[in-house]
């Protein structure tokens, strides 16, 4: 016969796709609260003492990261705390009762397809939202029932729902969240006839800044023999709605990861001031670089011009013709080193060394209008 209670655990770690997260759990001496956890339930207490008229003792949630409690709940005298163990148990009772170890999962999810990838690259999961519901009947259900457990019941727990919403709101955000939260217990027949429950703590975290959310749940698990089930599982019930939580654990988780947000912020600032200066730089050094380039051209165009210039002077010596140009500026080439020229509107021109001589009193010439002419070194 199968053992149903690894098989739970096979469900566990593949559910969780392995980034599930363990607490770190001992027991300490007697701790006293400051404060005492808002949702406390009369009833729930009440119904605590009345489960088997056994005693009950304090459970220390110990948080490894500061080396203090995160809170308390009470428990039964007669469950026992287990070493690390392979079926994942967190609590043992001489009568057949296991308490598992709850784990922890959670995915990113956007309309972003960017983000969702960076997330990925990142190291996180990924995975479009599903509501409680959804993830009981298309995840817990069909893999439990695969492995020969019996679904029996299902029933929802609110109390336990509000604690959770409660406790994170007193916790430090880096970024503003709008949280919803929901719990369901799950109840079922292994295949030895044992009875179990799933709690399924369901939590939604919705960044309206800047877009996406956090959806999960946290798994809390309990085995028991038929006759024990009952008691067993009121007891566990109860235990968790009446967690007590440390506020200094509160004050010092806190602390830390504001101040860490508030070095992280002021890192990226730098890492963007830097950015900024670094392309401050590099745009003035493009620029001064594209200023070289302009003046360098620029003295090519010149040279070249000059080059050019001296060229086309020294082919008009070869020929020997010159630039001369007229009263409204235009330039002409014209043969010949003659002191006076003069040109008609026709572009006819007369070269003479008289200096005296005007073709426009000229009777032989003077029926044209002609205009005199001066050397110009324009046009090279």
């Amino acid at each position: 016969m199968k053992r149903f209670n690894i098989l739970w655990l096979l469900f566990i770690l593949i559910l969780l796709n392995s980034c599930g997260e363990d607490k770190e759990n001992t027991t300490l001496q007697e701790y006293s609260f400051d404060t005492e956890n808002k949702l406390n339930d009369q009833a729930a207490i009440s119904e605590q003492n009345n489960t088997g008229n056994q005693g009950l003792k304090p459970y220390y949630v110990m948080n490894k990261q500061f080396g203090m409690p995160i809170g308390v709940m009470p428990i039964p005298s007669t469950w026992i705390k287990q070493e690390a163990n392979a079926e994942n148990i967190l609590f043992e009772a001489p009568n057949g009762v296991k308490v598992y170890n709850e784990i922890f999962n959670s995915f990113f999810y956007s309309n972003s397809p960017q983000r969702n990838q960076f997330t990925l690259q990142s190291g996180g999961n990924v995975k479009p939202i599903k509501s409680l519901q959804l993830l009981i009947n298309e995840e817990l259900k069909p893999f439990i029932e695969s492995q020969g457990g019996r679904y029996i019941n299902q029933f929802p727990l609110p109390q336990l729902a509000q604690f959770d919403k409660q406790f994170n709101s007193y916790l430090f955000k880096s970024t503003p969240e709008q949280r919803q939260t929901d719990c369901v217990v799950t109840e079922w027949e292994g295949p030895d006839g044992k009875l179990s429950m799933v709690i399924v703590r369901y939590f939604i975290a919705q960044y309206t800044s800047i877009g996406g959310l956090d959806w999960g749940y946290t798994l809390n698990s309990l085995e028991a023999p038929k006759a024990e089930y009952e008691s067993a599982k009121n007891t566990y019930i109860n235990a968790l709605i009446n967690f007590q939580i440390n506020p200094q654990w509160v004050q010092t988780n806190n602390q830390y990861y504001a101040q860490a947000a508030q070095q992280s912020n002021a890192a990226h600032q730098q890492r963007m001031a830097s950015i900024q200066a670094q392309g401050q730089q590099i745009l003035a050094a493009g620029r001064a670089r594209s200023q070289a380039m302009d003046n360098q051209y620029n003295a090519w165009r010149s040279n070249q011009a000059a080059s050019d210039a001296g060229h086309a002077k020294y082919i008009d010596g070869i020929y020997e013709r010159r630039n001369m140009t007229d009263a409204s500026g235009n330039i002409y080439k014209v043969d010949g080193y003659e002191n006076n020229v003069w040109m008609n509107h026709n572009n006819e021109y007369i070269a003479t060394d008289n200096s005296l001589w005007n073709p426009n009193t000229d009777n032989t010439t003077n029926n044209y209008n002609w205009q005199h002419l001066e050397e110009t070194d324009n046009g090279y």
